[in-house]
């Protein structure tokens, strides 16, 4: 299929587009933390793809090289904020089934609300290697590739997270604060 997109075949791109369509939106939406801007960063990703597939030499590494993309747009969007960018609303042309999905994905981030807050005070980094390798399941050297960085790189960096985020749930569970199981870092640490 990515083959036939470099030969330029629109159809095969709008096969790619419908396979990778959510879960781009999603992975925006959890590294920006905005949903008013997933959408724009997901059709740029897709533009920009679409610009520069025949720079993609192994085929079998599209989905590392489409989430680099996507992740290098995701940090360009979060720096400057105020940018925006016409685009057609990509929630028209989600089929029902997959808004559901997406509903559900959104749901699921929702349900750990403290675990995700404090994700988004990890440094850019940090927060696009644990979005990547929980919430994606791409592999280290996937994300290494998609992050255009050593695989050793990518493991400290989760290490980091890791340890972040378990001193920052650590001291929420001592300030008495109820927040129920999410207080217990050791229960979602192994998630994450």
């Amino acid at each position: 299929m990515i083959l036939m997109m470099q030969q330029g075949n629109s159809d095969a791109f709008d096969q790619i587009f419908e396979k990778y369509k959510n879960e781009a939106v999603r992975t925006a939406y959890l590294i920006t933390g905005r949903k008013s801007i997933c959408e724009d960063i997901a059709q740029e990703a897709f533009i920009k793809c679409f610009k520069h597939i025949g720079d993609l030499q192994n085929p079998n590494g599209f989905h590392a090289w489409f989430f680099r993309i996507l992740t290098r747009t995701a940090w360009k969007f979060g720096r400057s904020a105020s940018r925006e960018i016409p685009m057609d609303n990509m929630a028209e042309k989600v089929e029902e089934s997959n808004l559901d999905l997406l509903n559900e994905q959104y749901s699921a981030v929702e349900e750990n609300r403290l675990l995700y807050s404090e994700i988004n005070h990890l440094e850019p980094k940090q927060k696009t290697v644990v979005i990547l390798y929980y919430f994606n399941g791409l592999s280290t050297k996937e994300i290494a590739k998609a992050c255009r960085c050593l695989e050793g790189t990518v493991k400290s960096r989760l290490f980091s997270a890791r340890n972040k985020l378990k001193a920052r749930l650590d001291s929420v569970n001592h300030s008495g604060e109820e927040c129920g199981d999410l207080c217990r870092p050791q229960k979602y640490l192994k998630k994450i």
